[in-house]
């Protein structure tokens, strides 16, 4: 089903990562230089009329305004000549360098929790985690949080936006740390896809009730309230600019989000995940939630008029690296840098929903991040690790199967390498860090 009737934006956010724990962190960096992009000067409205008598993509009004990204100089990504420590997140480190970001992808196990810090402000993409006997991801989301703020001080203990992605259990579980924090949690925005059911509905839930109560911004955005190219923003959306400070103004932008349609795919509540675009001076960040391959076409399918909305430098993979969210199309539109996948360690827990049961992440995924012609263009430390092959059996509950897989390329996984930091330089230089 072709659809071209979405607006889109290129607002970015980028974020100045630390590692929460006191491990020594890693400094991977690259010896290649990557292929520069170019970000389209403006994309194409549109004035045709879909098939179910909505307007094809157009200039948006209301709340929601198409944004029209400049295009962004792109520069080669080149080691750092004298490598800067991520300091773990309890360290008394007052201030984030004006001209970075960082995107701390949290160790929550089996689930997405995203934060990115900027010189002035934080926003979280989903509160997710594992809920085994051996992880609860939630417990060490809140910890992260609290390590973070204590290193943080000058951001009052205050998130300008929370995002979940969709009402998944493993997406939203950890709004509980949030609303139950001590020091408390101030959150000013709330942007979720507005669907009514789901595993994880209580904590959306939750999160639009605290914000109802406390007048914080809210927004559950719709597919079809994108309708052009450059995406939606809004306030709410995009809260954050640090210019005023001395830092950088990140523009972010919504590409995604429930759908309304009478379609089995548009049935999966994966599919309804709220898609960002995080811009930060030069560098690039997508972040897709569980959007999974029909999802995906559909999404494509839509921007068909200009894809390069979806041409950043580092993908955070879709639905924890499963064999059905990571297709040669979108990596195809993507031609990511550095590849990040938030899964649980499959050697610690055997729990139904937990990164073994699900072989996670699945060789497929990482063999199309590493395709040749469109995957990661930077490197990493050589490193055997732990592929999915097969899920658990759910009928006969024949076990999952893995095998060793030495990776090159820069993907990395909450499982393989705990807390990751992604730190993003305005001007276009990505470097990463990680746990362990």
């Amino acid at each position: 089903m072709r659809r071209d009737w979405f607006m889109k934006s290129s607002r970015t956010v980028v974020l100045i990562v630390l590692c929460s724990s006191l491990i020594a962190c890693s400094t991977i960096a690259t010896d290649q230089a990557a292929t520069p992009r170019t970000t389209a000067a403006h994309y194409a409205e549109h004035g045709t009329v879909r098939p179910d008598g909505r307007p094809q993509r157009g200039r948006p009004s209301g709340k929601l305004a198409a944004a029209k990204p400049e295009a962004a100089k792109r520069v080669p990504v080149t080691p750092p000549q004298a490598p800067t420590t991520v300091f773990p997140s309890a360290l008394p480190k007052s201030f984030a360098a004006a001209d970075e970001m960082v995107a701390h992808f949290i160790d929550v196990g089996q689930g997405d929790a995203v934060l990115l810090e900027f010189s002035c402000a934080a926003v979280l993409i989903d509160t997710g985690g594992e809920i085994t006997d051996e992880v609860v991801g939630r417990e060490r989301l809140a910890e992260y949080l609290r390590d973070f703020f204590l290193r943080r001080a000058d951001l009052a203990n205050t998130l300008k936006l929370v995002v979940l992605s969709h009402a998944h259990k493993d997406h939203t579980d950890g709004v509980t740390a949030l609303l139950e924090a001590y020091p408390q949690i101030t959150i000013q925005n709330v942007l979720d896809n507005g669907a009514t059911s789901g595993s994880g509905i209580s904590g959306q839930n939750k999160l639009q009730r605290y914000a109802d109560e406390t007048g914080a911004g809210y927004m559950g955005i719709s597919e079809a309230d994108i309708t052009s190219t450059s995406g939606a923003t809004s306030p709410i959306i995009d809260p954050v600019d640090c210019r005023p400070g001395g830092g950088v103004d990140p523009k972010i932008v919504a590409l995604w989000g429930r759908v309304d349609l009478d379609a089995g795919w548009a049935n999966n509540g994966n599919n309804d995940s709220v898609v960002l675009r995080v811009d930060f001076g030069g560098a690039s960040l997508l972040f897709t939630g569980d959007l999974e391959k029909d999802g995906i076409k559909a999404m494509l399918e839509s921007y068909a008029a200009d894809t390069s909305i979806f041409d950043v430098d580092v993908l955070k993979v879709g639905h924890h690296g499963s064999h059905n969210a990571t297709t040669k199309e979108l990596i195809a539109a993507v031609t990511p840098k550095v590849a990040v996948i938030q899964a649980g360690d499959s050697t610690i827990s055997r729990g139904t929903f937990s990164a073994y049961s699900f072989a996670h992440p699945h060789e497929n995924a990482i063999d199309t991040l590493l395709d040749a012609q469109n995957g990661v263009t930077m490197t990493r430390s050589a490193k055997t690790v732990r592929v999915g092959v097969r899920g658990r059996n759910p009928t006969n509950d024949a076990p999952p199967q893995f095998k060793s897989m030495e990776i090159k390329g820069a993907i990395y996984t909450t499982g393989w390498d705990g807390n990751i930091a992604v730190i993003a330089n305005k001007n276009g230089t990505i470097r990463v860090e990680y746990g362990h």
